[in-house]
């Protein structure tokens, strides 16, 4: 803590730049702003995710005083926001939460997309907890409260809905809190990703079980993973734009409305604390 208060009282005292940190959450349009909206606001220097490894270095380096950065953190958002957290707690945080059990459902579709083979009970159960993601790692204010509390500015706590229903009043928000502007004709609207049918994801998710006994997740050292991994994504992929050509219909449901209706409840006061907690904690 000590550390803490000497590094923000630096920061007050020196010429230290001014940081933002956009602590993306994977299906929460995180995407579209790092490829389609934050290189157009002026009066920022952004750094595309693609050298996010090297931000320690760029930061020191640079010579503009102002930066933007990004990066999709999920299951491992406790531990790599903490890094940031340890070396610049005076950082400004840009969040972009979404209703659970949408994001619960978006992440279960990327999953076999990029060659899971459990089922959606598997994938995360709320009755067991025994699935591969765990209950806790879909909440979301456990995530608001560790950045209040290893931050000192005050974050933007942004919501998918408002994004997808009104997007520039989102871009506004964030023009606003980091003090920039953009021309509004020069942002492209369309996704920078189309999400993938239910036809397609179930017969990769059929290939996938019938001739893949583990799921990316179970490779180790051993298992040579980024060639594996690469190889089989490929495979996968090519399959996924060959299921529209095929004259097949399923008769189970990836994800049916049911299950989606017991993660909303299970989920709603996660939910409504969050929107609670940024009327009370967000700058905007």
């Amino acid at each position: 803590m000590n550390n803490f208060k000497q590094i923000v009282e630096e920061k007050n005292t020196k010429n230290i730049k001014e940081l933002f940190f956009h602590v993306g959450l994977a299906k929460t349009g995180s995407t579209y702003l790092q490829n389609k909206f934050f290189h157009k606001l002026e009066g920022i220097k952004y750094i595309h995710t693609s050298k996010f490894y090297r931000y320690n270095k760029i930061i020191r380096q640079s010579d503009e005083n102002r930066l933007l950065f990004s990066r999709e953190f999920d299951r491992q958002f406790f531990d790599e926001t903490i890094k940031i957290a340890e070396k610049y707690p005076y950082a400004k945080i840009i969040i972009v939460l979404r209703s659970n059990e949408k994001w619960i459902a978006s992440q279960y579709r990327r999953y076999v997309k990029n060659g899971g083979s459990r089922s959606f009970d598997d994938f995360i159960n709320i009755k067991t907890n025994k699935g591969i993601w765990k209950i806790e790692e879909a909440l979301f204010l456990p995530k608001l409260k560790f950045l209040i509390r290893h931050f000192s500015e005050k974050p933007l706590i942004l919501f998918y809905e408002e994004f997808k229903e009104n997007p520039h009043k989102v871009f506004k928000k964030i023009a606003d809190y980091t003090n920039t502007t953009y021309d509004k004709n020069s942002v492209d609207l369309k996704p920078k990703h189309k999400s993938y049918s239910d036809k397609q994801l179930l017969f990769i998710r059929k290939l996938t079980r019938k001739f893949y006994k583990k799921d990316p997740y179970e490779f180790t050292d051993k298992d040579v993973t980024w060639i594996k991994y690469r190889s089989r994504w490929l495979i996968l992929h090519i399959f996924l734009y060959l299921a529209k050509l095929i004259p097949v219909n399923f008769e189970e449901e990836l994800i049916n409305k049911e299950q989606l209706s017991e993660y909303k409840i299970f989920y709603g006061k996660d939910r409504e604390q969050c929107i609670e907690f940024a009327k009370e904690n967000s700058l905007f």
